[in-house]
């Protein structure tokens, strides 16, 4: 069995990372490149609604939230993940990256998407290790808020609360190096 190929989007918050996901998802709805696919997101995502993963164009797609890989995610050609860096304790049971290790080696293509960084400008374990295995490596930028120039960072738009908080707009936006700060 030919083991599988994984593709990791990353980025900022509004630097188009389920965009691109999500038009990954519909090629691969038209042109079955890998045979049938599961489109996944972490329950703990309900920003969207509980079955869907949505733009801020408001482009979405319907999706398994789940709190566990699924037994089934291996009996298909390919897995697509939204929000990967919530696939963790408390929110998922396991090990994200070892489940999709297990899906690669069962010959799944697998395409995840998620926040590179925190607020706080540090790596979120998830991605930092889906970054070290891809064969392939998608890093998006947005624009800064405050000056327009590319941003690479998501600022926190009030100090304090837990590393893993669900926000849009109204508690995160996109900075550059030089306007953004820890949070």
């Amino acid at each position: 069995m030919a083991y599988g190929s994984l593709t990791f989007i990353c980025g900022p918050m509004f630097g188009g990372k389920t965009t691109d996901l999500v038009r990954r998802i519909l090629h691969a709805r038209r042109f079955a490149r890998h045979g049938t696919h599961l489109v996944l997101k972490p329950a703990f995502d309900s920003r969207f609604g509980a079955s869907r993963i949505a733009t801020h164009e408001g482009l979405a797609v319907d999706a398994v939230a789940i709190t566990a890989m699924p037994d089934e995610a291996r009996d298909v050609g390919e897995v697509f993940l939204d929000e990967v860096q919530f696939c963790v304790a408390p929110h998922y049971k396991g090990d994200v990256v070892e489940d999709i290790r297990d899906l690669l080696m069962c010959g799944v293509c697998v395409t995840a998407s998620g926040l590179d960084m925190d607020s706080r400008g540090k790596p979120f374990e998830v991605s930092a290790a889906l970054s070290a295995m891809a064969d392939n490596l998608v890093k998006h930028r947005s624009w800064c808020s405050a000056c327009g120039n590319p941003a690479t960072k998501s600022q926190r738009r009030a100090a304090g609360g837990d590393r893993l908080m669900l926000g849009e707009a109204d508690l995160y936006e996109p900075r550059c190096n030089e306007h953004w700060s820890p949070a």
